[in-house]
């Protein structure tokens, strides 16, 4: 199955058994999960996928019905258990600052991190960075996305004098930041871009023309039918995040788990 019919066969189940606030992530990240997904069947050969910081376990529930064994790993796996029983991933709990995941050694070639580092604190994404690693083979790959902190909207309400980053996130990074951490952490980045998904999708929209978004045509006709300003804004950014992908919201890294690499410690001074 292919990753988006395995994310839009995910609907049902959300629809079924989750709540208000797991339906509306369905749609508003449709998109930002579909790339993870892409990545992963590009990517990882093995069919085991390990996923950090799953809850409420979409992406792990797509990954099940494109064929992966999941074992998805979340700090409170409780709230949504219901979710990953009903797709069969085993759902496990462990508290990525501080826990010892319960994942075997180099159980996958496939470890997927989506949406998480930046909840991390960054005295302990050291600790998350080497548990993904030891339950990784040498060789084994890892998808992470998170959001860019030098986006231009962080950068307008910077200048504005309001915190740029979103209230709920603990640190966001830079993409050279990103890619620096995971060096020092046993990792090599294959690939590494700004990605415009979030620019042509964190719209004003009803549930279902989300899943039509993906292009700036699609935009421009839902900015005309729905002309709020958040919508209208998106419109007059994009060119300009076109022609400068640093501007964009998303980072997207691919990387390479190295065998025997030395890791370098997180110090609070």
């Amino acid at each position: 199955m292919s990753p988006r019919e395995a994310l839009l066969r995910v609907r049902e189940v959300v629809e079924t058994s989750g709540d208000g606030r797991v339906r509306h992530s369905y749609y508003l990240e449709f998109h930002i999960r579909l790339q993870a997904l892409e990545l992963v069947a590009e990517y990882c050969q093995d069919r085991r996928v390990v996923d950090f910081g799953a809850s409420p376990f979409i992406t792990s529930c797509a990954l099940n019905f494109m064929g992966f064994e999941v074992i998805a790993v979340d700090f409170d796996p409780e709230e949504y258990r219901s979710i990953a029983e009903t797709c069969q991933v085993q759902a496990v709990r462990a508290d990525l600052e501080r826990d010892r995941v319960p994942v075997g050694d180099e159980w996958t070639d496939c470890a997927i991190f989506s949406e998480v580092l930046e909840h991390i604190n960054p005295y302990y994404v050291g600790h998350a960075l080497s548990e993904i690693s030891r339950v990784l083979r040498p060789g084994g790959i890892l998808v992470l996305t998170t959001p860019n902190i030098a986006s231009l909207f962080r950068r307008i309400r910077l200048l504005l004098g309001i915190q740029p980053q979103y209230r709920l996130h603990v640190h966001e990074y830079t993409k050279p930041e990103v890619e620096d951490l995971l060096g020092r952490h046993g990792f090599r980045v294959l690939r590494s871009f700004y990605s415009d998904v979030d620019d042509l999708t964190y719209v004003d929209a009803e549930a279902e023309e989300y899943l039509e978004l993906g292009t700036y045509r699609r935009l421009l006709r839902l900015a005309l039918r729905r002309p709020t300003r958040l919508n209208i804004l998106r419109l007059l950014a994009y060119p300009i995040v076109k022609a400068f992908p640093g501007l964009r919201m998303l980072i997207v890294v691919v990387a390479e788990k190295v065998s025997g690499a030395e890791t370098i410690g997180v110090h609070r001074w």
